[in-house]
């Protein structure tokens, strides 16, 4: 097993475009980078919406909390970063997925997901990018919404 990460900033008004956040017949799903509306649905998008690939569940919960810590920084007033984080980790290794959004502003919406390859909730769907091996870490950044 491995994790795969994804994220996705934007105008949250956008997330009502269900027809791009479901997996129906047409482009319009696989070509969207509006999150799906199920997380496992992640793995059916191009390999190129993922952010970063891990062989363990703390390297993919290190890098959600990056990754919330910079959206959020003024942290969260209900759960601390580090809790956040160890609890990460055991979804994780229970093969879980783990979600991490919120709004950021009054329209912005700012969601860090990472899902468990192969998907337990989703077991018909392929890996789109099988962990490569060595180190098993990789780490791609592009601009989001």
């Amino acid at each position: 097993m491995h994790f795969h990460g994804y994220e996705w900033t934007g105008d949250g008004r956008l997330l009502t475009k269900e027809s791009e956040r479901r997996p129906v017949d047409g482009a319009g799903f696989r070509l969207s980078e509006l999150p799906p509306l199920m997380t496992g649905w992640w793995l059916l998008r191009p390999a190129a919406q993922i952010r970063g690939t891990w062989e363990t569940p703390t390297a993919a919960a290190d890098w959600l909390a990056k990754r919330y810590a910079e959206s959020a920084p003024a942290g969260d007033p209900w759960l601390p970063l580090e809790a956040r984080r160890r609890r990460a980790v055991d979804q994780l290794a229970s093969a879980s997925d783990v979600v991490w959004a919120r709004w950021v502003s009054d329209t912005r919406w700012s969601g860090h997901y990472v899902v468990p390859c192969p998907s337990r909730a989703h077991p018909d769907i392929p890996c789109p990018a099988p962990a490569q091996g060595g180190s098993g870490t990789t780490s791609r950044r592009r601009p989001s919404g």
